[in-house]
């Protein structure tokens, strides 16, 4: 947030993302996590055969309610974090003007892929296509809401490299700051389905207004859709599901260029995004369980002395 508002004073950039809007998605957010959490629990008195399943219910509301402060604690957090991530994603070109599209498109050229022509043979089905690619935001932030109720397991690494993989994103995206084929006439949007005309249009909106609204911001390289599905199949390789993961992923890589949102380059920066928060995390959790690990011994040293 700090860099996002130095960067905003920086630049004289006019607007900010609001605060109600975002406060509101955080509520809405934390109450939909709180009511599947208590679904979740009355399916599982349900299958135990609870013989007083109200009584159980009051006695187990204050504990249930300790357990659920830091999953909202979590939430709070992340959703500052994310609130900073769309300041920061809309002014991307008024700090470093859009530049790196000529090279991506031409990385594209060099490439026997043909995204416009796939999108117009596949038309017939392109409108499900662009609904399942949108479908994403809610794996986003399931996701990691997912991760926020685990207990154990590498639920501190995923959360780090859920953030990282954001912080990572954007500072490259001012590096390679592009726009994506849609918005430079690379891919023709009249033939992208209408939900991704619609989402083109307030981008573009946005991005002439100097706004920054919610969800808005234009930026191509890397891919956070591939990234964010990346580090999506990493928590599933984590639970046992490898293989879903992996098919996530290529579908959404797929999508981003069928659809016209991303060039080849960009999708494969999110990956690599992914796979490098993913490390630096696990480096760094394990360093800090070292440093834990020693700090216990000595103090276990200290007392026997």
């Amino acid at each position: 947030m700090a860099m996002a508002f130095t960067i905003s004073v920086a630049t004289g950039y006019p607007a900010r993302p609001s605060g109600i809007a975002s406060l509101q998605l955080a509520v809405a957010i934390v109450v939909i996590a709180a009511l599947l959490r208590f679904l979740r629990h009355l399916y599982q008195m349900w299958r135990a055969n609870i013989p007083h399943p109200y009584a159980r219910l009051r006695s187990d509301f204050w504990t249930a309610i300790m357990a659920f402060a830091p999953v909202i604690a979590g939430l709070v957090i992340l959703s500052v974090f994310l609130y900073s991530i769309t300041f920061l994603k809309s002014m991307i070109p008024a700090v470093v003007p859009f530049w790196s599209d000529d090279l991506f498109a031409a990385l594209d050229r060099a490439l026997p892929i043909y995204p416009q022509s796939m999108a117009i043979a596949l038309s017939p089905i392109l409108p499900a296509i662009g609904l399942y690619y949108g479908i994403w935001h809610l794996v986003h932030l399931g996701g990691i809401i997912w991760v926020l109720h685990w207990q154990g397991g590498n639920k501190a690494r995923h959360i780090l490299s859920f953030m990282l993989a954001w912080t990572l994103g954007m500072s490259t995206a001012y590096l390679f700051s592009s726009a994506g084929p849609l918005f430079t006439g690379v891919y023709n949007i009249a033939v992208a389905p209408p939900s991704v005309r619609l989402a083109a249009e307030f981008l573009w909106a946005n991005y002439k207004a100097h706004g920054s609204l919610i969800g808005g911001g234009i930026s191509a390289f890397p891919s956070m859709h591939v990234a964010l599905a990346a580090w999506f199949a990493i928590v599933l390789r984590d639970r046992g599901y490898p293989r879903i993961g992996a098919a996530y992923v290529v579908s959404i890589y797929f999508c981003s260029l069928i659809l016209g949102w991303h060039y080849t380059a960009d999708g494969a920066g999110g990956i690599g995004i992914a796979l490098l928060a993913d490390r630096s995390s696990g480096l760094w959790m394990r360093r800090a369980a070292i440093q834990h690990r020693t700090a216990t011994t000595a103090a276990i040293g200290a007392s026997a002395a």
